[in-house]
């Protein structure tokens, strides 16, 4: 059924575009919902242009890809045209002057606004308030020893966070390391731009299969995961033996989800993520990073990429050896990347770190828009007039 329905949606989608024959389609996003994601790989099969954004959550920068997979083509020549250069951070503008130094100042809460705006939501007081709310509605309705009845029965029956914590070891931070944040799933950040490594326990299973002798991982879930979407139920990202699954690989330990995940990647030998923003927070942090899929920061020099076993294990023996990261590369990074993003933002909350209006917002990404579309006539009418 699952098939069918991607089949019908595939002879749909690949039916507008021959009759429209759009010269550029936009996305909003990086394309992650079914329906868009067949449109981008139906562009890429007919060779059209397609332009996307990505909020990157440091501070409110706004990048631009042509395709997710290349990543940003403005970032990558300026780092090319710096190379050899290097900047300090009074070179970068006052945001990110604002967002690098509270990052790296230790005494700085660096969690990100979404994750707080969760905490928050899911405090044990506001969720009292959200049991009470529904326990008042339940009996003006009259349903309330039918849900009284499912409630008690929910306590009885197994759930993520009664496996997960069943699991679970208080890790040793004497030991070595490669500390594991799980990404929260479904998500854009795995589903696409994990690329294989969607699968995170595949993750998992190549870095502790490539671990230096007497190292482990330690893996954590993210909070969210319990938050949002299905709470603490089974799902397909989360079924049943997941947890049990990746505790039982060799080397792997679940951490409890309380544990601070910055004292988690300060005492680690290397931080290792598929897309998450933990694995740029390391960075900024100095700790070795191993990426697996396609983020926003995958240019930056001090970063490893891992696509399999072999490129896993030669960054370890090199993070075993003693590789450290050099400040110098990360301010010049941010400068390549100060110059190639432009203030906006698509996603919520984003905003919050923003001192635009929602009309400069507007304005600041479809000028973008324009000069992009506008470039491309160029190309056309020099190619038209050169033939």
């Amino acid at each position: 059924e699952r098939r069918h329905i991607y089949y019908r949606l595939l002879q749909y989608w690949n039916g507008v575009i021959n009759k429209y024959k759009p010269d550029i389609i936009i996305f909003p996003i990086v394309p992650h919902t079914v329906y868009n994601f067949i449109i981008y790989s139906l562009a890429k099969l007919y060779r059209i242009k397609t332009v996307m954004f990505e909020d990157t959550w440091v501070s409110d920068r706004l990048i631009m890809y042509n395709d997710w997979m290349e990543g940003s083509l403005k970032l990558q020549n300026n780092i090319k045209e710096n190379e050899g250069k290097n900047f300090s951070i009074n070179d970068l503008e006052k945001d990110l002057r604002d967002y690098y130094k509270s990052q790296t100042d230790k005494k700085n809460d660096s969690t990100p606004i979404y994750m707080s705006h969760w905490k928050k939501q899911n405090s044990p007081i506001n969720l009292l308030k959200r049991k009470t709310k529904i326990a008042l509605k339940s009996f003006k309705d009259g349903t309330i020893l039918k849900k009284a009845n499912e409630y008690l029965l929910k306590q009885f029956r197994q759930n993520l966070k009664k496996e997960y914590n069943k699991l679970t070891i208080s890790p040793d931070f004497s030991k070595e390391y490669v500390y594991v944040p799980l990404s929260f799933q479904p998500e854009r950040t795995t589903s696409p731009q994990g690329d294989m490594f969607v699968d995170q326990i595949l993750m998992v299973e190549t870095l502790a299969s490539s671990l230096p002798e007497g190292w482990l991982v330690y893996a954590k879930e993210h909070p969210s995961q319990w938050w949002l979407r299905s709470g603490v139920n089974y799902s397909s990202s989360r079924y049943p033996g997941y947890y049990e699954r990746l505790s039982k690989i060799k080397n792997v330990i679940l951490t409890p989800i309380n544990t601070d995940t910055y004292k988690l990647m300060n005492n680690s030998r290397a931080v290792a993520v598929a897309t998450g923003t933990a694995g740029w927070e390391a960075l900024l942090r100095l700790k070795p990073v191993l990426v697996f899929g396609y983020p926003w920061y995958r240019d930056c020099s001090s970063l490893f990429r891992v696509d399999g076993p072999e490129s896993c294990r030669m960054a370890l023996e090199k993070i075993s050896q003693g590789y450290k990261i050099d400040r110098q590369e990360i301010v010049n990074f941010l400068y390549n990347f100060d110059k190639a993003t432009m203030h906006g933002y698509i996603e919520g909350f984003v905003d919050k770190n923003s001192k635009l209006t929602k009309e400069e917002n507007m304005k600041n990404i479809s000028d973008t828009l324009i000069s992009f579309t506008n470039n491309i006539r160029e190309l056309r009418n020099t190619s038209f007039l050169s033939s």
